[in-house]
């Protein structure tokens, strides 16, 4: 070997063996599990969108630590089998320090020891129980970061509300399933301790085509609004509602649009949905500038309207990026004592302060009609 050979390899070994500029190019890593196959693959497609743009604009701003960051994919395909290994490999072969997930709620349940075994901070953008909160932070699992509302949080929000509308009782109709059911058990609760008689609580059966005979259950007790969650039965529930003659306002959680399209223009006209409400922990009709700068970003980038899984998907990217530039470091341990303290700003208003459970509370909106157009009517 000449000289000269001998004299490149011992400045390329100097060069990897001390910091420097070239360690100063390798990226800070974000582990990302999320729904990347299945039937519900586009679910974690909206997230990977949300991560991505938050991202480019971050690396376009410099990164962090004068580091570009890097997002790592484990995809769970919702299934806690697949997930839990998927999530150790971001740990141990992609040596993530910060994990962002899981969309799919049992397997959020599924790596919540996973992560507290590593001591690796997780970071729940769009799984909603409030078991989560329960168990998370003081005297649980310090790993855990709930950064969006729970069921509960979104329960007293509407009950709050309609408080001022001097409800004084509820019925209730929710999905059969766990998140519709886990939702209709908050707002029974929330409605029972702001001091309000829940007349009925009705399970709308998977499958089921005739809701008049729920509506007559739902009538029967003669309450002041009508709470409904019905999931993938918005368009059936609500034809029923108009068949049924009933003028008893509406609320809950669905989608005011799907509402208004599944009845006819002549009851729409009339206003047979006036009094219609719906609570929402995002919504691209909200109009504040941060809002309003990233639903125009993302529709530019991906020429669709982001879900609320691709917004607090970006919010909980730039929230572990800033817990890593507050933190001076991209180790596990630094970031969870960042994000314990953290009072990022949220695009909706507020901060992700956490209380004693590692869980923050944004605001809460209430949709209503505005001449006939959906529209914040109020914020809790």
């Amino acid at each position: 070997m000449s000289r000269t050979t001998l004299l490149l390899a011992g400045l390329l070994a100097a060069a990897t063996a001390v910091p420097g500029a070239a360690r100063a190019a390798e990226p800070v890593r974000i582990g990302i599990t999320t729904i990347l196959s299945g039937p519900t693959a586009d679910r974690g497609q909206s997230e990977q969108y949300g991560a991505q743009l938050a991202l480019n604009e971050i690396n376009e701003a410099g990164g962090v630590l004068g580091r570009p960051v890097e997002a790592f994919y484990a995809d769970n395909a919702c299934k806690p089998d697949i997930g839990v290994p998927a999530t150790k490999r971001l740990i141990e072969q992609e040596h993530v320090p910060v994990i962002i997930g899981a969309l799919c709620t049992p397997v959020t349940h599924a790596i919540e020891p996973v992560v507290q075994a590593a001591k690796v901070p997780l970071l729940i953008a769009t799984s909603a129980g409030q078991d989560f909160v329960d168990r998370s932070g003081v005297g649980g699992n310090e790993y855990l970061f709930k950064t969006i509302p729970s069921e509960v949080d979104i329960a007293r929000g509407l009950i709050k509300f309609l408080r001022t509308k001097n409800v004084k009782s509820v019925a209730i109709a929710a999905a059969a399933g766990g998140f519709p059911q886990a939702n209709a058990v908050a707002f029974a609760k929330a409605a029972r301790d702001a001091g309000m008689t829940v007349t009925a609580q009705e399970v709308i059966a998977a499958g089921t085509t005739d809701l008049a005979p729920l509506l007559d259950k739902l009538k029967a007790g003669s309450p002041d609004e009508l709470l409904v969650m019905p999931g993938g039965a918005t368009a059936a529930f609500f034809k029923a509602y108009e068949a049924s003659g009933w003028k008893v306002p509406v609320s809950g959680r669905f989608e005011p649009g799907a509402a208004l399209g599944a009845v006819s223009p002549a009851f729409r006209q009339a206003g047979g949905l006036a009094g219609m409400t719906s609570i929402a922990v995002f919504a691209p009709l909200i109009d504040k500038p941060g809002v309003k700068a990233f639903v125009a970003s993302y529709q530019a980038h991906y020429g669709l309207v982001p879900t609320q899984r691709s917004f607090f998907v970006y919010e909980a990217t730039y929230l572990a990026v800033d817990a890593v530039r507050r933190a001076h470091a991209d180790k596990p341990g630094a970031i969870e004592k960042a994000l314990k303290t953290t009072r990022m700003a949220s695009r909706l208003g507020g901060t992700y302060a956490p209380d004693d459970h590692n869980h923050a509370h944004t605001p809460l909106f209430v949709i209503g009609l505005r001449d006939g157009t959906p529209a914040v009517i109020a914020t809790e």
